[in-house]
């Protein structure tokens, strides 16, 4: 099933959302790969990344023993948290793909979509959007409409992330009293950005259709295009519960591994501020990028630099065990009562 040909625009892609929004070079049909050594220099970003990771934590093998501090009951909730997490996601991203394509499946999209993950750490960059929209594309849809389905869904997850951010400064400001300038700058920058790309995909269909953009057929074809507001309220609550069940996640591993008295709702706002860079794939499987962005936001958040190392590389394992789980659950359904 995943056995794709890499479509020409993705491989020209320096960076691409982690679900995948098409960039300016964007055309209708395969071409040549002529930027190879762009994969070179990721996967060198990369292992530079995972090697100054490991080499910290090398250097500080007493704050290892941090992790005989997840007990098993946490890590089985953490796993069965991130599943709910992804089922949320999953659904939130089906909504506006509906539509276009009224028969897509539930499992069939998830799917799709771990097999694009997973296709993530092989191919740099490119393999997680390569599948999902040759798959997707093979079922009748456009560029354009796979293009405004993810733009709606990663919109309304960064809102989403913003709102449950703002309850997660709340709540500490009311347990611990003022929160650090970096704390309400990180906050009122991610609202800010959430508002922001609201605007900008009500503007979106608008600017599409002006004579500037008609060179690039995947952006001129969403001059047309709406969502309606059942679809966005549906979809905005079921990122909201997906990001509910991500921040219980990083919630309990923080409260297991960090002696601050709020640790639990400081691990929660640490996910949520960083939820934005988990859309934008800059290694395979934006290896490093992750880890070292948790860390370095924890440690403005009054959070070890250590053990925000240790709750990203926690949080990457148990996510990829639950979509392990999400796949063999689909996979069952899909053998039993789909294709």
């Amino acid at each position: 099933m995943f056995a794709l040909r890499l479509p020409d625009p993705i491989q020209k892609s320096p960076c691409h959302t982690l679900e995948s929004l098409p960039i300016d070079n964007l055309k209708e049909g395969p071409g040549p790969n002529r930027r190879p050594g762009r994969r070179w220099l990721i996967t060198v970003v990369a292992i530079a990344l995972v090697a100054a990771m490991a080499v910290h934590l090398s250097e500080r093998r007493d704050d290892l023993a941090a992790f005989q501090q997840l007990s098993a009951k946490v890590l089985l909730a953490t796993v069965f948290s991130q599943m709910l997490s992804q089922l949320f996601w999953n659904g939130a991203m089906l909504l506006p793909l509906r539509d276009f394509m009224r028969q897509l499946g539930f499992w069939e999209l998830l799917m799709v979509r771990t097999g694009g993950f997973v296709a993530g750490y092989i191919v740099p960059v490119a393999g997680n959007l390569a599948v999902r929209m040759g798959y997707l594309k093979r079922r009748g849809l456009t560029y354009s409409e796979f293009t405004w389905a993810t733009i709606v869904s990663n919109v309304l997850a960064i809102l989403s992330a913003a709102t449950l951010a703002v309850i997660a400064l709340g709540v500490l400001w009311a347990a611990a009293g003022m929160p650090s300038a970096a704390a309400l700058g990180l906050t009122a920058s991610l609202l800010a950005l959430g508002i922001a790309a609201v605007a900008v995909l009500q503007r979106l269909p608008g600017l599409a259709g002006l004579p500037w953009f008609q060179k690039w057929p995947w952006l001129s074809g969403m001059s047309a295009f709406t969502t309606s507001h059942r679809t966005i309220a549906g979809a905005l609550v079921l990122l909201f519960m997906r990001q509910c069940c991500s921040f219980l996640t990083f919630g309990l591993l923080f409260q297991s591994l960090s002696p601050v008295p709020v640790a639990f709702v400081t691990g929660g706002l640490v996910y949520a501020i960083t939820s934005p860079v988990r859309m934008v794939v800059v290694t395979p499987g934006n290896l490093g990028v992750n880890e070292w962005v948790v860390a370095f936001v924890g440690q403005v958040l009054s959070v070890h630099l250590t053990t925000g190392l240790i709750v990203a590389v926690v949080f990457r394992g148990v996510t990829l065990a639950a979509q392990v789980l999400g796949v063999l659950i689909g996979g069952v359904w899909l053998a039993r009562w789909g294709t």
